[in-house]
C-alpha cells in the first residue's frame, strides 16, 4: 500500500492498514521533523497571516517561495500549508467534534448542493472509534463561561454552549502505533509528483516521487494508492496524473475534479472583558466553549442558508501583591466558523507554465465569498454583539470582515464524493469511481463544509474507508 501524506489523515490510514496485516510505504513531503530556525517569516508571506505562524513556529510552515501558487483574476486566497510527518497536526487546536445529519443532509432541506452519501449513522462507529483512541472530551467550562452559558440559554433555548470537544492524547500517536507494527516504512523528503496507472487506466500502480533535497525522480509502487495529501495537494496530485486514458485528471470522468472548493468562513472576531462576577478565587483559564450551529436548524433565516458555529475562550488576567495573587478582570475572545456552500466556479486548475522548486506544476485557485457568506458573516456580528450584551460582556474590539478564503485552513471539497458517478470523484467509501485501487481520504472527499472543524471527521473517514479498502483487496487477489 502506498499512502500518501503524514497527516490527520495518513497517520490513520498507516494504522489502519497496518493493524490487519499490510505492508505501508508512507509518503511525505517534509522532513522527520521540522527543526526550529532556518528560513523565517520573510520567506512565508501568505503562512505569515495564520495566527499559528510566527517567528517561533515559521519552520512549521511551508516555505511559499519553494511552494507557490496562483489565485484567479479579482479572487484572493490564502493556501495555509505544513510540510513535515505529522503535517498541520502539530498546529492543530485540537478540536474535535463531530459533524450531524444536518450538515451532511443540508441540501435535502434547503435544495442546495449534494448531501453526502453517508450519514451521521454510517459514521458514528468510526467516530467513536476514534474518538476513544484520542481521547476526546469535552473541557470544563470556567465561571464566566458558565455564566455566560446560563444566560444564553435561558434567553435562546436553542442555543447549546458547552466546554469544546478536544483531543487530549498526541493527534499522531495513530502513527507511532503504525510504526510498532514493523510493517510501515515512512519516506519523508518525498514529494508525490504524479499518480501511476497501468495498461487501460484500470488500475493505479504506486505513485511518481521527487527526493526533496536531491531532485532524484523514482517511482514507489503499491497495490493501492490511499491519498491523504491535504485537499489542494491530492487535487493537484490527481490532476497532474492526466494520461491518454484520464485526460482530464486521474479519476476525473465526471469533470467534478478540481470543482466545489469550500473552507469555512473566518475572521469574525470580538474580544473584551467578561462580566464582573463576586468571588475571585483561584481559577485557570479555561479551554474554551463552542456553541454548535442554530441558523436554519433552531432558528431559520430568510436571508441566508446553513449556518456557524461560535467558539470562544476565557482567561483570567491576574495581578501579585506581594505574596498574593489577585485577579483582576476575565478577558474574552470570541469568533465563528461559517459554512461556505458548494459552488461549481470555487474551483482549482493546474498551471504547468508555473513550477514549484521540484519542477512540478502548481495550482491556479478562483475562490470568492459568495452572497449567502457575506450575509451570513453579517449576522455573526450582530448575534456575536447581541449574545455578549445580555451577558453583561464589555466588547473593545472587533473585527466585522471577513477573512480571504483558506484563512479558516480548513480547505474542502475539490474531488468530492457522492451517490453518482456523473457528478462527484469519489463513492461512499472515498473510493475513485474510475480507479477502484485509489481512495482520497482526506478533505478533498468533503461534499460540503458543514461548519465544524473537519480533523475529526478527516480521520473518521479515513478509518472507515481503510476498513473497506482491506476488504476489497481480498476480492482482488
Amino acid at each position: 500500500m502506498v499512502v500518501v501524506g503524514a497527516g490527520a489523515a495518513g497517520g490513520w490510514a498507516a494504522k489502519e492498514l497496518t493493524a490487519r496485516g499490510l505492508r505501508v510505504a508512507l509518503l511525505d513531503a517534509g522532513p522527520p521533523a521540522a527543526v526550529p530556525g532556518g528560513s523565517g517569516l520573510e520567506r512565508r508571506p501568505v503562512q505569515s497571516a495564520s495566527y499559528a505562524c510566527t517567528e517561533a513556529t515559521a519552520h512549521l510552515f511551508v516555505d511559499d517561495l519553494d511552494n507557490p501558487y496562483g489565485v484567479g483574476d479579482g479572487t484572493e486566497y490564502r493556501w495555509i500549508r505544513s510540510r513535515q510527518v505529522g503535517g498541520r497536526l502539530h498546529v492543530w487546536g485540537r478540536t474535535s467534534p463531530r459533524m450531524r445529519d444536518d450538515e451532511f443532509k443540508a441540501a435535502s432541506r434547503d435544495g442546495v448542493g449534494e448531501d453526502w452519501p453517508i450519514s451521521a449513522a454510517d459514521l458514528a462507529p468510526a467516530y467513536s472509534y476514534v474518538e476513544q483512541f484520542l481521547g476526546v472530551g469535552r473541557t470544563p467550562l470556567v465561571a464566566a463561561e458558565r455564566a455566560f452559558k446560563q444566560t444564553v440559554e435561558r434567553r435562546w433555548p436553542g442555543r447549546v454552549v458547552e466546554g469544546t470537544p478536544q483531543a487530549c492524547h498526541a493527534p499522531t500517536r495513530p502513527l507511532g502505533v503504525a510504526l510498532q507494527t514493523g510493517l510501515l516504512t515512512v519516506f519523508a523528503d518525498t514529494i508525490a509528483e504524479r499518480v501511476l496507472v497501468g495498461p487501460g487506466g484500470e488500475r493505479v500502480t504506486g505513485v511518481g516521487v521527487v527526493d526533496r533535497q536531491s531532485g532524484e525522480r523514482r517511482e514507489i509502487e503499491g497495490r493501492a494508492v490511499v491519498l491523504c495529501a491535504s485537499a489542494l495537494e491530492s487535487t493537484r496530485l490527481l490532476l497532474n496524473s492526466a494520461s491518454s486514458d484520464h485526460p482530464h485528471g486521474l479519476g476525473n470522468s465526471s469533470g467534478a475534479l478540481g470543482r466545489y472548493l469550500m473552507d469555512h468562513t473566518y475572521g469574525i472576531n470580538l474580544e473584551g472583558s467578561a462580566a464582573p462576577r463576586a468571588g475571585r478565587d483561584y481559577e485557570p483559564s479555561g479551554n474554551g466553549a463552542f456553541i454548535a450551529g442554530f441558523r436554519n436548524v433552531t432558528e431559520p433565516r430568510e436571508d441566508f442558508l446553513r449556518g456557524y458555529g461560535i467558539e470562544m475562550g476565557v482567561e483570567t488576567v491576574w495581578v501579585r501583591a506581594g505574596r498574593l495573587r489577585r485577579a483582576v478582570k476575565d478577558r474574552f475572545w470570541m469568533g465563528t466558523f461559517g459554512e461556505v456552500l458548494p459552488n461549481p466556479d470555487n474551483r482549482v486548475v493546474l498551471d504547468r507554465e508555473r513550477l514549484d522548486a521540484w519542477g512540478i506544476p502548481t495550482l491556479r485557485i478562483h475562490a470568492r465569498h459568495g452572497e449567502n457568506e457575506l450575509a451570513m458573516a453579517r449576522d455573526q456580528v450582530a448575534t456575536l454583539r447581541e449574545m455578549l450584551d445580555a451577558a453583561g460582556f464589555e466588547v473593545n474590539h472587533e473585527v466585522t470582515e471577513l477573512a480571504p478564503p483558506g484563512s479558516s485552513a480548513h480547505e474542502m471539497g475539490a474531488a468530492r464524493m457522492g451517490s453518482d458517478s456523473a457528478t462527484s470523484v469519489l463513492n461512499s467509501h472515498n473510493q475513485s469511481w474510475d480507479v477502484p485501487n485509489l481512495f482520497v481520504t482526506d478533505a478533498a472527499s468533503f461534499t460540503s463544509s458543514g461548519h465544524r472543524n473537519p480533523t475529526l471527521t478527516i480521520m473518521a473517514l479515513t478509518v472507515r474507508a481503510c476498513g473497506h479498502l482491506s476488504d476489497q483487496l481480498r476480492s482482488w487477489r
